[in-house]
């Protein structure tokens, strides 16, 4: 299991640093970079052998409902992208938002399960 969370920390460290990176470019990074930020110190601690379950816990209710609440403010589903990566609509920055956050919930589900089955 020790193999596995150090593993799991460096690929997500790696994932989530690239997520905070490309969050620079975004009209509110202040937000964005924070979030996923706290995934890649979540990664990084995981990486050590150290996991905090408790503080896994609260990050994980977080990005899960934070998620729902961004898919369910999407009027329509307009898909993640339609000509490149450029937002065309605010239906496509709240659907890419919400998986982003998503994706932190299953990297974090996945520290604490394999945390706890050590």
């Amino acid at each position: 299991m020790k193999q596995t969370l150090f593993i799991s920390g460096i690929l997500f460290t790696i994932i989530f640093t690239l997520f905070a990176y490309w969050q620079l470019n975004d009209p509110d990074p202040i937000l964005w970079v924070p979030v996923y930020g706290s995934v890649v110190y979540v990664s990084a601690q995981a990486i050590r052998g150290k996991v905090n379950r408790e503080l896994i816990s609260v990050l994980f209710v977080l990005s899960l409902m934070a998620g729902i609440q961004l898919w369910s403010e999407m009027t329509a589903w307009e898909g993640f992208m339609t000509d490149g990566l450029a937002m065309k609509t605010m239906n496509q920055e709240l659907a890419r938002e919400a998986v982003g956050l998503w994706i932190c919930s299953a990297a974090l589900a996945l520290f604490y399960s394999v945390d706890k089955l050590k």
